[in-house]
């Protein structure tokens, strides 16, 4: 039986302990307290896998490492952009706007921008911050007096071309106008060389692509105005064209999606291709030495000056809004290191992306960045006007539609009049 005396013992050590207990507790309380992590989540389609997901780790890494103890970026990767941008909207309408999240704008599709739940980032932008960026583009992106998305990716779609296999058929430089690129192919075709990469399934970039340089070739960088008619003879003959064009493509093409037309041309097995710079690291290095990059042909009487190319639509970065005046501030002071000289040219060498904010590369960096980036960036920087690829600018309808018109067309269901009135019918 235990004593009184024990039982007091017994009870003064448990209200020591506890009281020890409580102390530390309320030690660390303070000093979470007083070293607050600010945490944001930044979500992203760029896997690690890629030359672009893996600067971005860089970049954040670095950034981290700068605001050590006071602010830490994290990823959140999902690589199927089309769920991941489906995501980003669910998360909209719900009001729960990630962090951080980037996304292809399309003036046809302000959701986004209207639903009231993205931070405001014009009262932060400074003049520094301001010289960072294209004024068109910051145009483009202010809405209802609200700059909700901070200017970042926007990258020429050219034409790569196998110079090797050009010369196997006697060809000595990119051709200047359609015409002289459909003798070409003519001329490729004759020596067992299959011309061009094109696809129909998912979004058939590769085919709009062609059809955008068509149509903007003929009508001028107007033709996808936002709405303005797009059923014009201008329009039709992009379509007739376009269908010539998969006489010359690989037998798969109707049907291809983007992996099986972009890896016909990383083999060797077609002599072209339209495509943004994320190609570049599907592409050995064997590879890399014989390929050109040039901009885009021009047709008779057509509108657009030669040089012109056509690029993917803004792929700015978006937050949400915020409670606490202290993240909006950390998501700022992120976005400016992003965007600054320094990020920039991590992400561009490294990560193999063209960005919105103006980047002044050296001969030493330009060798640096490899035979093809290279030529790639100093002919998106010569080109004197651009228009925002077709797929990235309708009304989401229209967009949806536009492959399987694509499709229809191809397998006579209708011309291609027909396919141009239908695509307009669905973007009106």
């Amino acid at each position: 039986m235990v004593s009184k005396e024990s039982r007091v013992l017994l009870l003064a050590l448990i209200m020591i302990v506890l009281s020890g207990c409580s102390a530390k507790d309320g030690r660390e309380t303070n000093n979470n307290q007083a070293h607050d992590m600010i945490e944001i989540k930044m979500l992203s389609s760029w896997s690690t896998d890629t030359e672009r997901g893996r600067a971005l780790h860089e970049l954040v890494n670095q950034y981290n490492q700068l605001r050590a103890d006071k602010v830490k970026v994290s990823i959140d990767i999902n690589p199927d952009w089309p769920t991941y941008q489906e995501k980003v909207k669910t998360m909209i309408a719900a009001k729960q706007p990630p962090d951080l999240f980037n996304y292809n704008f399309n003036p046809n599709d302000l959701s986004r921008q209207n639903s009231g739940q993205l931070l405001n980032f014009l009262p932060y932008m400074d003049e520094e911050w301001r010289s960072r960026f294209k004024p068109e583009d910051l145009a483009a992106l202010t809405i209802n007096g609200e700059l909700t998305s901070v200017p970042y990716e926007k990258a020429g779609v050219l034409f790569y071309y196998n110079k090797k296999l050009f010369a196997k058929a006697g060809i000595t430089e990119f051709p200047q106008t359609w015409d002289e690129l459909f003798a070409a192919c003519e001329k490729l075709k004759a020596k067992g060389i299959i011309p061009i990469s094109l696809m129909t399934a998912d979004d058939s970039w590769h085919s709009t692509n062609a059809l955008s340089y068509l149509a903007a070739a003929a009508s001028g960088m107007e033709v996808f105005k936002v709405g303005v008619s797009i059923d014009t003879p201008e329009m039709v003959m992009a379509a007739e064209r376009l269908k010539q064009l998969f006489s010359y493509s690989t037998d798969d093409a109707i049907g291809a999606n983007y992996s099986i037309s972009s890896n016909n041309f990383a083999l060797g097995n077609t002599a072209m291709i339209i495509d943004g710079p994320w190609l570049i690291g599907s592409l050995d290095n064997e590879l890399q030495k014989n390929i050109g990059i040039a901009a885009g042909p021009l047709v008779e009487n057509g509108k657009a000056q030669k040089g012109f190319i056509i690029t993917d639509t803004y792929t700015p970065w978006s937050a949400g809004k915020q409670e606490s005046k202290e993240k909006e501030q950390a998501i700022v002071d992120f976005m400016k290191y992003m965007t600054s000289d320094e990020g920039v040219r991590l992400m561009t060498l490294e990560g193999r992306i063209l960005l919105s904010m103006d980047i002044n590369l050296g001969e030493e960096e330009l060798e640096k960045a490899g035979p093809v980036l290279g030529q790639f960036i100093s002919v998106s920087n010569s080109a004197p006007e651009s228009l925002i690829q077709i797929s990235r600018v309708l009304k989401p309808t229209a967009i949806s539609k536009l492959p399987s018109l694509i499709e229809g067309m191809m397998f006579d269901q209708f011309d291609p009049a027909g396919m141009v009135r239908r695509l307009n019918e669905a973007n009106q």
